[in-house]
């Protein structure tokens, strides 16, 4: 991911782990042997009216524990061992995490847990943390948008996300694990993500972020952590002959880390059409344009080296952090040839053809 969120928008997760903590006595009791109170008796008082609200909750709540009801005791831990576990974050992200899966074993439970939360998860929309006036959802987009300085989404840096205002839609909030397979996770906000429109519904879909096309578990990016990439065009050819347009190369760093991130969202592909060959002709009438407003002569290989200094520092002021960060390495490899003893007459006569 290009950036990240802030922890601080998972606070108001109390629905998610009211409801967790809920399953979790209802199943130790039958372990023991006991009957499970029913759903209003096991609400904690803080919430009790909040949740009330949540009409479905009893009747999804009592299919749950109708599921796991006939189960054997060694089966009922498993379901313990997945409810923890889908919900264990962010160790859960690390390769060698053991994968909690109930969806094969026990079909039946797996799916009142899907119904279960998958009705929670609507509710983040409409239920409020006692002593507050907006829904968690509202709350947690509200941190968000204030988190991004540019407002854009974090797994393309390509798109700009509504901001909170009543008149506006609310972006796309995505199962980063998707609840078709993790339904214990599907109102935890620690696996939501606030994502732009087209990574949500074109790229990203239902497709377990955890796994590769071969379905092996790889490195995944915390949404809420601190690991950053970086982007740059490192090994392009900008001038590689016969009247051709650049050979563009894009560098990801962390490289290994990052390749199911990018594969999922097609980032390279999206970044080389949409970006790069759309627009860096459009950069290089941006340069030359500065450079005239600003009277410099570029005629002269000293001007065209001091102009490209000055427009590069410019470069990152773009309001998507992706074309910024690309347009910044671009400039910095033209100022490069330009410099560069052997090659710098060939970029500069190439510029001077621009201009």
């Amino acid at each position: 991911m290009f950036f990240t969120y802030p922890i601080a928008a998972t606070n108001d997760n109390w629905l998610s782990s009211t409801l967790l903590d809920i399953l979790q006595i209802a199943l130790m009791a039958l372990q023991n042997g006991q009957e499970p109170l029913d759903f209003q008796g096991s609400v904690p008082e803080l919430y009790e009216s909040e949740i009330a609200r949540g009409r479905k909750f009893p009747g999804l709540y009592v299919a749950f524990v109708d599921a796991c009801r006939p189960l054997e005791a060694n089966q009922r831990d498993l379901i313990l061992s997945a409810l923890a576990g889908q919900n264990q974050f962010p160790e859960l992200f690390a390769v060698d995490a053991p994968f909690h899966s109930i969806a094969e074993a026990f079909p039946a439970v797996h799916q009142a847990t899907r119904s279960l939360f998958e009705y929670a998860f609507e509710k983040l929309s409409d239920l409020r943390t006692p002593g507050t006036d907006e829904t968690v959802r509202a709350r947690y987009h509200y941190l968000v948008h204030a988190h991004f300085e540019g407002g854009c989404c974090p797994f393309c840096g390509l798109e700009i996300m509504e901001a909170p205002d009543p008149d506006l839609v609310d972006p796309d909030l995505d199962h980063y694990l998707a609840a078709s397979k993790y339904p214990f996770a599907g109102a935890n906000l620690r696996n939501l993500t606030a994502m732009g429109t087209t990574c949500n519904r074109s790229y990203k879909g239902a497709q377990d972020i955890l796994m590769d096309e071969l379905n092996q578990k790889v490195h995944c990016f915390d949404p809420y952590g601190n690991e950053h990439v970086a982007l740059s065009l490192d090994g392009t050819v900008l001038l590689p002959g016969a009247g051709a347009g650049p050979a563009w190369a894009l560098t990801f760093d962390p490289d290994v880390e990052s390749r199911n991130w990018r594969r999922i969202f097609k980032l390279e592909s999206r970044i080389r059409a949409n970006v790069l060959e759309k627009q860096y002709q459009t950069w290089l009438k941006h340069f030359i344009t500065y450079a005239h407003r600003n009277e410099i002569d570029i005629a002269v290989k000293e001007g065209a080296i001091e102009a490209i200094a000055k427009f590069k520092a410019t470069c990152d002021m773009e309001s998507l952090p992706t074309v910024a960060r690309l347009k910044s390495s671009f400039f910095a490899l033209v100022e490069n040839a330009l410099n560069d003893p052997a090659g710098g007459d060939r970029m500069h006569n190439f510029l001077v053809e621009v201009a």
